[in-house]
């Protein structure tokens, strides 16, 4: 639904930023809904009305700026109380992401915690440790190890382990590596060459990746590593 990462992005809209969508038969989960992706989700005939569920892995507007009209649309603007919403805690503290007035409309809201594992449906999936980033962070696992996502953070050498799957999502905000805490090209590239999945896919671009062409890159990428990488486009479209 979207693969602008990080704000210049986001606010100048050179992507579209409505996260992920995951399908599994009648089970159907919103990951990281930007800014926007009510938008995506409509134009993609997608509707969010059979939401079995909205995963946050945080807090930032570009992960989770439309939850708010997400959880609205997945539960009939509150009139049918469905779905589940998983989220940080600090999605819901003081200075909240999610609403105050409409936390009763799902079935349930869930504060998520790290190595732990959760259901929607016929959808199961675990978070990993904590990842380093400037608000509770957490990547994921879903299927066992069918689809891995690595969402924003400082690199660290069990990222691979963490995520290692046979489909692995990689959010690659920086071309090349800054005392940011997002990954890099590189940083990617070392998740790749030591987690070996079957596909990567790299998404979520800040400027800098965006400016040298990911699907370029992504090329380059396959070449050095030998493992099929890609870059995502908006309303790309992955069977696992």
């Amino acid at each position: 639904m979207g693969t602008a990462g990080a704000r210049f992005m986001v606010a100048k809209q050179l992507a579209a930023s409505g996260g992920l969508y995951l399908e599994d038969g009648d089970t159907r989960l919103a990951l990281d809904p930007g800014p926007g992706a009510i938008v995506q989700y409509t134009k993609r005939k997608v509707d969010p009305g059979r939401l079995s569920g909205i995963v946050l892995s945080h807090r930032h507007l570009d992960h989770a700026g439309d939850v708010n009209v997400m959880i609205e649309a997945m539960t009939d603007g509150g009139f049918k109380q469905r779905g589940k919403l998983f989220c940080p805690a600090d999605a819901l503290d003081e200075d909240p992401v999610v609403l105050r007035y409409l936390r009763g409309f799902p079935q349930e809201i869930v504060e998520l915690k790290p190595e732990t594992t959760y259901r929607v449906g016929s959808i199961e999936f675990t978070t990993t440790p904590a990842h380093r980033h400037n608000a509770e962070t957490y990547g994921f696992r879903f299927g066992g190890r069918r689809l891995g996502w690595v969402t924003d953070t400082e690199y660290y050498p069990e990222l691979a382990q963490q995520h290692q799957a046979e489909v692995m999502v990689i959010h690659t905000v920086l071309r090349e590596r800054r005392p940011l805490p997002h990954l890099s090209l590189d940083d990617a590239e070392a998740i790749i060459a030591e987690a070996r999945p079957r596909l990567a896919i790299l998404t979520h671009f800040g400027m800098t990746m965006w400016r040298a062409k990911p699907w370029e890159l992504a090329a380059q990428l396959s070449e050095k590593t030998g493992v099929e990488v890609k870059a995502a486009r908006d309303g790309m479209t992955v069977e696992l």
